[in-house]
């Protein structure tokens, strides 16, 4: 019974660490507070470094006090008046912090870095003598020095007016002194500390860990904190002196964990991915298939934003492991955000379409995949340019590079994207569809696809030429499909011995013949004599088939022809070929009886 109890207690505090991870350690859950709105002193740099002096030293004993409370009390965990102990002591963290200018360090390290470099700082100024107060210039002694700048004697460590931003009139730590305090921390540790708070502190934790020679920077930056609440401190200090050595930045306890968490992250990415296919293999469709793409970067950006920094605050690593991993999982943060940008547009293009029942090679779902696209692109740029504002890359000059490089691009692959420009053109103009028989300059055929850079048409010889969509839209396109009507002209030429009655009849047949056919308009129709040509009486006939393909035109174009040359047989009425009169004259007979005249018809091959 008292087992089940004590996993039934170990699991609620597993779930209440999320709880305190998600406030830890920026606010105090409400508790009471001398002034919770109160910011240091920062007008000079006596006032900046009594503010900083006092407040960490009140930070450093509310630590030993509690650690003292909780060495006392005989307790694996910390009670709840405890916990809300420690958030308050943490609570005055971001306050001391204000002593430093962060300005040039990126949004996603300030609280690392301004967390290490107080403790750092702190430390610096516990193990070297420190002037009195009264030598420290106040405001009234900056006001009358041209350079707003004072250094710690006999150090580099300088306090510099800040001029400009959120933090103008404040005394702060200058950036290249935060550069340099790891140096100097690293060149002090092993001095004895002063006696004071800081010396205390050590001494309290020394009754956890007996034999340990930690620092107050290597306690808190090295200690389990964040297993406080799964696994009871008591046990977590007592580890053995191996587990808490100092290994590249962090204890060894660490970077066991830190091994733990990249096969988690491997494993979990692992079944995403076979996630994934299992979503391809089931889907029906291509654009369901394309789901599977989703998975592996849906992984990623859980992994990034949720279990990274919690796993990060819970081993409560720091200095480098902890800044490398924070820079590597916000990058993969947004790389991820882009590609589900990216991806997840192209799926939702094809699921319209699909919802639309259009056809994936229509001009209409091809605008609306190029349009969805489009947003992919879009939102994929803003994630990176987000992204590169929280590893402290400046915005503006990702988009000027950016700038530049899409005009090298431009300029580099200029006939690609007037073939795009053109595909969108066609898309949104529709001049033809899928399907539509065309002619397109010394080119005409069946349109079977219109992609992003050219055009597929199906010649009648059964071959298939792509034009580029540039070309398309700078050249006069004739769509025969969407004619409602074809037009039909062509001449009927008979022999010039045909009677006048008869040609009229037989004209008069011929616009009877085509009155009765189906296929001819009722509208439009001519039949009349239009030309005495050389060898020949040329009947104009005129005419529209109601039809919208070429297959159905040549039928009835077929028919019409095959009724005039029955008409024509039935009529006596004979069709002229080209002939030639040649007229030959007889020299001897010319004085005597004139000019004889011989008519002679040749008739020509007709090729």
């Amino acid at each position: 019974m008292r087992t089940c109890q004590f996993i039934s207690q170990t699991l609620r505090r597993a779930l209440a660490v999320l709880v305190l991870l998600a406030i830890f350690p920026a606010t105090s859950l409400g508790a009471e507070h001398h002034n919770p709105l109160a910011v240091p002193d920062l007008t000079s740099p006596r006032n900046a470094m009594e503010s900083f002096l006092s407040r960490s030293d009140r930070l450093y004993t509310r630590w030993a006090d509690l650690l003292t409370d909780y060495l006392d009390s005989g307790n694996y965990y910390l009670s709840p008046a405890q916990h809300r102990a420690m958030l308050r002591i943490l609570d005055d963290g971001p306050h001391i912090a204000r002593v430093l200018d962060l300005s040039s360090v990126p949004p996603v390290l300030k609280q690392t870095l301004g967390r290490e470099r107080i403790l750092q700082f702190r430390e610096i100024l516990d193990r070297i003598p420190l002037p009195d107060p009264a030598d420290i210039p106040d405001a009234a002694a900056m006001e009358s020095r041209p350079v707003k700048r004072w250094r710690l004697p006999g150090t580099d460590i300088e306090f510099v007016l800040s001029t400009s931003g959120p933090r103008a009139g404040d005394y702060v730590l200058t950036p290249e002194t935060i550069e340099r305090l790891p140096d100097y921390y690293q060149r002090v540790k092993d001095l004895p500390y002063k006696s004071g708070p800081a010396q205390r502190l050590v001494d309290t934790y020394h009754q956890f860990a007996p034999g340990s020679n930690s620092t107050v920077f290597e306690i808190f930056e090295g200690s389990p904190i964040g297993l406080s609440t799964v696994l009871p401190m008591r046990w977590m200090l007592a580890w053995p002196d191996w587990s808490r050595t100092w290994i590249g930045g962090a204890a060894a306890w660490q970077w066991i964990g830190i091994g733990v968490g990249i096969l988690f992250g491997w494993a979990f990415l692992w079944l995403c991915n076979r996630l994934g296919r299992r979503f391809a293999a089931q889907a029906e469709d291509a654009p369901r298939r394309r789901w599977h793409t989703l998975p592996v970067p849906i992984g990623i950006l859980l992994l990034s934003a949720l279990f990274v920094p919690t796993f990060a605050t819970i081993l409560h690593l720091s200095n480098t492991p902890r800044i490398v991993i924070a820079v590597l999982a916000t990058g993969a943060l947004y790389l991820s955000a882009a590609w589900i940008g990216v991806a997840g547009s192209a799926i939702a293009g094809d699921m319209i379409v699909g919802a639309e029942k259009l056809g994936l090679r229509s001009l209409d779902g091809q605008l609306i995949r190029l349009g969805s696209r489009l947003v992919g692109i879009l939102l994929a740029v803003a994630a990176l340019i987000r992204g590169a504002d929280e590893l402290g890359i400046p915005a503006y000059s990702v988009l000027a590079g950016l700038g530049v490089g899409g005009l090298a691009v431009a300029l580099a692959a200029k006939d690609s994207l007037a073939n795009l420009l053109g595909s969108m053109l066609i898309m949104f103009e529709k001049p033809f569809r899928i399907g539509h028989y065309i002619k397109l300059s010394n080119h005409e055929g069946t349109v079977e696809d219109v992609g992003f850079r050219s055009t597929r048409i199906r010649t009648p010889d059964n071959s298939l030429i792509s034009i580029p969509n540039d070309t398309v839209i700078n050249t006069t396109v004739e769509n025969l499909t969407l004619r409602p009507k074809r037009r039909q002209r062509f001449s009927v030429g008979v022999t010039y011995d045909t009677p006048r009655e008869t040609l009229v009849s037989f004209a008069a047949a011929i616009r009877a013949a085509i009155e009765e056919h189906e296929l001819v308009a009722p509208d439009g129709i001519q039949v009349s004599l239009n030309a005495l040509a050389d060898s020949s009486l040329d009947i104009l006939v005129i005419f529209h088939l109601a039809v919208t393909d070429y297959t159905a035109e040549l039928r009835g174009r077929h028919d019409i022809l095959l009724r005039i040359m029955e008409l024509a047989e039935e009529m006596g009425v004979e069709f002229a070929y080209p002939t030639r009169t040649l007229l030959i004259d007889s020299p001897a007979d010319t004085a005597s009886r004139g000019p004889a005249r011989s008519d002679v018809r040749v008739p020509l091959s007709v090729t």
